[in-house]
């Protein structure tokens, strides 16, 4: 993130962005909003959410023309996916421990495929899952504060003063609702907004990720899912980052063109086929989505060390165990396969 912000003396200002407990509602300057905004997703039967290893592949012969003229959404969700998914999967253990590690994607299109039989034979013979945070631990409320008290200014208060024509270009396209709730974002999450609202508005379909199907198997069988981080305690590290780090991020994403159909499904399509080296469009992806130094850092670095101690640690407990987190915290040096490789740890990638 190269990009300054103008008027330096205020870009020294940190925002003090208290924790908020987790409920339905989203407050916009003290004023509760009701129903509380929510992503919406396609529903789908449990399975048919990640195309079962015999789902027939989409051939040369339909267009995305075509697929789109036939209201066909699960087939335009998987036209060019003309391979079979194998996502990377890494095992760590010892004598009576073996823990997997499996790098997801939170957010994927309705019907693409990325399970396999190794995937599914991993979630059928583990006893644990562990996740980044369980959902009721999570924490979706934006009532934010100044340190001071004063309530949080509207995001053209926040973004660089040479971005804030771009902000309104893109505000314009949003219903006043959205805006608004837009306005009460924290600036680093107003900016991952924003790549997610002009992906929607491209056509782009939002749908459960790998996260919530395996998730949801383990419930479903009375096995126990544990959170390896507090979601609050993160939330407030990653909203303590310097406004001016957090404005940097809004306006890279304000500058980003908008991106091609296949420019941005290639990331997700490059894990699904185990894809994570240095030219993988997931790897490039990561480096562009993360932010300056600190931001990255909050997101991915400090996060990557607190859970390869976890698993260390998680290692002196019998039995088998999944641990499922985002796909970019198994990629780079400071990766937590890496740091747990430093620690002494043999990591052996299984698929």
């Amino acid at each position: 993130m190269s990009l300054s912000c103008a008027g330096a003396p205020a870009l020294a200002q940190r925002i003090a962005y208290p924790s908020v407990p987790a409920s339905e509602t989203v407050t916009l300057h003290g004023q509760p909003v009701e129903p509380a905004p929510k992503v919406g997703y396609t529903a789908l039967p449990l399975d048919d959410q990640t195309a079962p290893t015999d789902t027939p592949l989409d051939g040369d012969t339909i267009s995305p023309e075509e697929a789109a003229r036939g209201a066909d959404t699960l087939l335009l969700s998987q036209l060019s996916q003309n391979y079979r998914p194998h996502p990377a999967i890494w095992r760590i253990g010892d004598r009576d421990t073996t823990i997997y590690l499996f790098g997801t994607v939170h957010v994927l299109p309705p019907g693409f495929a990325w399970r396999d039989a190794a995937i599914d034979a991993i979630v059928a013979k583990a006893d644990t899952l562990i996740v980044e945070a369980i959902d009721e631990d999570a924490v979706p409320d934006f009532a934010v504060t100044y340190a001071g008290g004063s309530a949080l200014p509207p995001l053209a208060a926040r973004v660089s003063p040479d971005h804030r024509a771009a902000l309104r270009r893109f505000t314009d396209t949003l219903p006043p609702e959205a805006a608004a709730v837009l306005d009460g974002m924290p600036t680093w999450i107003a900016a991952i907004a924003v790549g997610f609202a002009r992906d929607t508005q491209a056509g782009e379909l939002p749908g459960p990720g790998a996260d919530d199907w395996i998730e949801a198997q383990f419930r479903s069988r009375h096995k126990p899912v544990i959170a390896i981080e507090d979601a609050a305690k993160v939330m407030g590290q990653v909203n303590a980052v310097a406004e001016a780090e957090q404005r940097k991020t809004l306006d890279k994403a304000l500058d980003t063109p908008a991106a091609t159909r296949a420019e941005r499904r290639a990331p997700t399509h490059a894990w699904a086929q185990g894809d994570l080296g240095p030219g993988s469009a997931l790897t490039r992806d990561l480096a562009v989505t993360t932010g300056g130094d600190a931001l990255g850092g909050a997101l991915l670095a400090h996060r990557n060390r607190a859970w390869a101690d976890a698993l260390v640690r998680r290692l002196k407990v019998p039995g088998t165990a999944l641990f499922a987190a985002g796909a970019g915290h198994f990629i780079g040096p400071d990766s937590v396969l890496a740091l747990l490789e430093k620690r002494g740890v043999r990591v052996t990638r299984v698929q």
